[in-house]
């Protein structure tokens, strides 16, 4: 019985010490004691991509906030800034200067309307909006488009309290500007007013290695020279980490887009080069006892 306490201590110390399942989970060791990381954020980083369609790069953020007052209530933030991908050989570039989603999710899916007696009520989706401001895209010979501001409300079907799932509808409303650059003219305009409609689907593995999207747009929208036209979009993307260096990732990247206004369907591959990113908070670098 004298060693009862001893021993208790030494089971504590030891259970503190150990890792977590899943930082353990997320965190490879070497034969000499080294550790490393098995999963990784791809929603938080700054990388460039290189393939088919050209160079470029882009910056992704994502975060959560979260209400003292309703714990069972957050927003789910994404932001990309200054994505572009430009390919000198065929004169192509493409780029959006900023791109968000914000997803409203409730652990039970009610909502509040503060109209006269405050009324809750339960949806099965989470509720949330999409907005993209200065997308630019040109060929060779042809006018630049210039998507001014593009915003949809959205409905995510899979409601997923983490951003590793996604699946979101909802009607889109535009206005892009397509402009000569010999000379330099204003072409024409395109606006949609809530005419289109979106859906996206991402899926990104447990680990953060594999990410799929799938993107389809298709309605109607007005332009100043030919009145209402139907016009229809859609992208694919599939990126695989298969390397990384010093804990950043190298992905190979897959992809396809196909444009009803140019009737023209391009595929790519790349691979894409994390310069800095958030580390995985279930990833532990340090050495096992070390203080947390």
């Amino acid at each position: 019985m004298q060693y009862g306490l001893p021993a208790a201590l030494a089971a504590a110390l030891a259970a503190a010490a150990a890792p977590s399942p899943a930082r353990a989970e997320c965190t490879g060791v070497t034969p000499s004691g080294g550790r490393f990381a098995t999963c990784f954020d791809p929603g938080n980083r700054a990388s460039i991509t290189a393939g088919s369609d050209g160079f470029g790069g882009a910056i992704a953020l994502r975060h959560v906030i979260r209400f003292d007052d309703d714990p069972d209530l957050e927003w789910k933030m994404e932001h990309v800034l200054g994505e572009a991908t430009h390919a000198g050989w065929a004169e192509r570039f493409s780029g959006v200067v900023y791109r968000g989603r914000y997803l409203r999710h409730s652990r039970d899916g009610h909502i509040v309307l503060p109209l006269g007696t405050p009324k809750k009520i339960f949806l099965p989706f989470d509720i949330g909006a999409l907005a993209e401001v200065g997308a630019i895209r040109w060929r060779t010979l042809d006018a630049a488009s210039i998507g001014v501001v593009k915003t949809a409300a959205l409905i995510d079907l899979a409601r997923s309290r983490s951003f590793r799932r996604r699946l979101a509808i909802g009607p889109v409303a535009r206005w892009t500007v397509e402009v000569e650059r010999h000379p330099l003219t204003v072409a024409r305009h395109l606006v949609a007013p809530f005419s289109s409609g979106i859906a996206s689907l991402h899926l990104e593995s447990h680990t953060g290695r594999l990410v799929g999207d799938l993107r389809v747009e298709a309605g109607t929208a007005w332009t100043s020279d030919a009145g209402w036209r139907p016009e229809a979009s859609a992208e694919a993307s599939v990126e695989r980490i298969v390397l990384a260096v010093n804990d950043r990732p190298i992905a190979l990247v897959l992809g396809a887009r196909y444009e009803s206004a140019t009737e023209e369907a391009i595929a790519r591959v790349g691979a894409r080069v994390v310069l800095f990113h958030r580390r995985d908070p279930r990833v532990s670098l340090d050495p096992p006892g070390a203080h947390r």
